[in-house]
């Protein structure tokens, strides 16, 4: 009987050195995705770090916790979400030795009563922005409040009124929509301070819309961190933001009223302490939460990046603009990456406050005549 054949050899592609080198392959793979998986879970632990650290903010820091009260954004006081109060709504709450009190006027707006119609004589000013400008502990203590309260020291005896129209997460789009409504008020100024929710809630989802792939793997802190962000991305969004900034503008001027916005604050990373930093990057995960982006740093770039083509386009077409965020970047007068504690929007207040004098300065006011003149009515104007 013929003996069977021997059992066949290995394939002749598959050479000595040719497995050699198929093994260091598969080690070398198996030991990036190692390598990855370590590099992902430690990414995660140091999240969970910042995540605590938010944590101790929240439960040391009063305007934190309660930062849905300081920015009316409670849920009880709305008509419809993030567009609309509900008129009459009121929401008090009493925390950590602090009361605040947010009182919805029959208008549907965050200020005392007023009437649509301008009194005769008054100079009225109305403050439009997201929960920056509707922010603080009481109806008083909002910056658009604080602001007339600035202005009647300056010009002592005039019948002047400075409204808080501030809607909690409206954007540019929202405000230029409502720009008749607002007109239909009789103005003499329209003072507009904004940006993070237009970023937010308008750039970031369309770049996710336009890469969906790509906000996929921002799931990934590890992958997060090595496709990094470049700002420059956000270009087209932030390019329609400056010309809404700019059609306000031009309406406004149509109809003779003065028009002011301004550059967006916020804190100084390299100025706050390691625990606050921490606290920043769990944050800005909320305001980002379209487009993952866990680092404040990054944030921050975005929000730069915005600034200075607003002070480029506000040169070349004329838009009168204050200079925010060179006046408030102490990272103590924050509570996050956008919102002020009550001494920050005490400085939100002053820092508007020249420009809007100046304007003032130079109405006519009824028939009482032209309010005398302000020596300090050009200190800090707008570009």
């Amino acid at each position: 009987m013929a003996e069977p054949p021997p059992p066949p050899g290995p394939p002749p592609f598959l050479t000595a050195p040719r497995r050699r080198a198929l093994s260091a392959l598969w080690l070398g793979s198996a030991a990036l995705a190692m390598a990855a998986l370590a590099g992902e879970l430690w990414l995660r632990v140091d999240h969970a770090r910042a995540v605590r650290a938010s944590e101790r903010v929240r439960a040391t820091n009063v305007f934190f916790a309660n930062s849905m009260e300081l920015n009316a954004g409670n849920r009880s006081l709305w008509r419809k979400p993030w567009r609309k109060y509900e008129p009459g709504a009121r929401a008090e709450v009493v925390a950590g030795g602090e009361r605040f009190v947010i009182e919805i006027n029959r208008l549907g707006y965050r200020t005392r009563e007023f009437s649509p119609e301008k009194p005769e004589g008054t100079a009225r000013v109305l403050c439009i922005g997201g929960s920056t400008t509707v922010a603080g502990r009481t109806n008083d203590e909002t910056y658009p409040a604080l602001l007339e309260a600035g202005l009647r020291r300056r010009f002592p005896g005039r019948s002047l009124e400075v409204l808080n129209l501030g809607v909690s997460g409206v954007t540019t789009e929202q405000w230029l929509e409502w720009l008749d409504k607002l007109f239909s008020y009789e103005p003499d100024v329209i003072v507009q301070y904004q940006a993070i929710n237009d970023i937010s809630w308008l750039h970031l989802p369309a770049r996710a819309g336009e890469r969906p792939g790509e906000r996929r793997f921002r799931e990934s802190l590890l992958l997060e961190r090595l496709l990094g962000f470049d700002p420059a991305v956000l270009d087209p969004g932030i390019r329609g933001t400056l010309r809404r900034f700019g059609e306000m503008n031009d309406r406004c001027r149509a109809r003779g009223v003065a028009y002011l916005t301004a550059t967006f604050a916020a804190p100084d990373a390299s100025r706050a302490s390691p625990e606050v930093r921490r606290h920043l990057d769990a944050n800005t995960v909320f305001w980002t939460r379209h487009f993952p982006i866990r680092s404040y740093p990054a944030w921050a770039a975005i929000l730069a990046r915005h600034n200075a083509q607003l002070v480029d386009f506000a040169e070349g077409r004329g838009v009168p603009l204050v200079l925010v965020h060179e006046q408030l970047a102490d990272p103590g007068l924050f509570i996050d990456v956008c919102h002020f504690t009550p001494e920050g929007i005490g400085r939100l207040a002053e820092a508007f406050l020249p420009a809007v004098a100046e304007r003032l300065d130079h109405l006519p006011w009824g028939k009482e005549g032209r309010p005398p003149g302000d020596p300090h009515a050009t200190a800090g104007a707008p570009r």
